[in-house]
């Protein structure tokens, strides 16, 4: 058996396990009243805090155009838009467990090493955790119905140029909008623009 370097192990650059897993202890899969199971917390969580942080430098290194990851047998409830026509797989973590919401408590943060879910507002404790998928969509063959249960649910989760105007600005205010989603709309607006 190789020896491992416990200095490089245990640099700053390199986070602990124990850490990695330290901001798991307070969250939890639990059914959920809207899909099947949902990603709870246990602890109340603060506006603008940081409910979960993922970093790995890999994050992306699975991506697929849609035609692959459905040819390699994944469906639109089980991947994550990461770019125009990139789609990650499940992750892995208890966090694919976060269910959509018209009316979310949660917004993401991606970037190309992972992604930060950020509290939209003061959380519960035990309270689901969801953000609105729409966020994270542009692609017309996502569209899927929604099942949320708020008393503002759109009825279908679609692309996030779909959305209302005001609900996109609220959404790109926060900075919880994906960037080729954010590209799509900022894009049909310059073509709407007078001449």
């Amino acid at each position: 058996m190789d020896a491992i370097d416990l200095r490089a192990w245990h640099s700053a650059a390199a986070p602990k396990p124990q850490q990695k897993l330290a901001q798991y202890l307070y969250l939890f899969v639990a059914p959920s009243a809207a899909a099947g199971l949902g990603l709870f917390t246990s602890r109340p969580i603060r506006a603008g805090s940081s409910v979960l942080t993922v970093t790995d430098p890999d994050y992306l290194a699975r991506a697929m155009s849609r035609r692959e990851i459905t040819r390699a047998g994944y469906s639109h409830a089980d991947i994550f838009q990461v770019g125009k026509d990139l789609f990650i797989p499940p992750y892995g973590g208890p966090d694919d467990f976060t269910n959509h919401s018209c009316e979310p408590n949660c917004g993401l943060r991606v970037r190309p090493d992972g992604f930060s879910m950020i509290a939209l507002y003061d959380i519960e404790a035990n309270e689901e955790l969801t953000y609105d998928y729409s966020t994270h969509q542009e692609h017309p063959d996502e569209d899927m119905a929604c099942a949320c249960g708020s008393r503002t649910c759109r009825g279908m989760v679609r692309s996030f140029s779909t959305l209302p105007a005001a609900l996109r600005k609220r959404y790109l205010d926060l900075g919880i909008v994906a960037d080729f989603a954010a590209a799509a709309v900022r894009h049909d607006a310059a073509l709407a623009l007078p001449f």
